[in-house]
């Protein structure tokens, strides 16, 4: 997964983005010279007799087609924390999904743990009862370096808060 950080003066924002290695371009080719490979050697079999590898070279494409389709809906998914002096904004996509959340770094808290029984560590940023998890697409040692950058700005903005 990616993590990327940028800063201005008055603004700090953290992009998070799955790792995506095939555009819809490459995605398209390979599917249609996989289409192209497979079919004739279905169809060589076929020819020689061997009919019924025909039907499973149809599943096998139908799968893989099925694959492509689900990567190309994911590989826009995103998480985006932007940090301003007067704002929190955390803003999300998920498939078709897309959230946003604001908050007062005032009052904001980061909150990160490790579920029993579970190798990750959650980070959750809440205020007033509302917590939204950040960090879902994140490696664990992104997800820590996250956390602290992420503690020491809230900090920086609102030095005189204790936290």
């Amino acid at each position: 997964m990616s993590l990327v950080a940028a800063q201005t003066l008055t603004v700090r924002t953290w992009v998070a983005r799955p790792n995506n290695s095939l555009s819809v371009s490459a995605r398209n080719w390979v599917f249609a010279v996989t289409v192209a490979v497979s079919s004739s050697i279905a169809l060589v079999f076929s020819y020689f007799g061997a009919w019924p590898v025909v039907p499973f070279t149809g599943l096998e494409l139908a799968l893989l087609w099925y694959a492509l389709r689900h990567v190309e809906a994911v590989a826009r998914d995103f998480e985006k924390i932007t940090l301003e002096s007067g704002r929190l904004i955390i803003e999300s996509r998920r498939g078709q999904l897309v959230e946003r959340h604001e908050f007062h770094p005032y009052w904001a808290r980061l909150h990160c743990f490790k579920p029993a029984g579970q190798y990750n560590h959650r980070l959750l940023i809440g205020s007033h009862g509302k917590q939204v998890e950040v960090g879902r697409l994140l490696t664990e040692e992104q997800k820590m370096a996250l956390a602290t950058e992420l503690k020491n700005n809230l900090d920086a903005v609102w030095p005189d808060h204790p936290r």
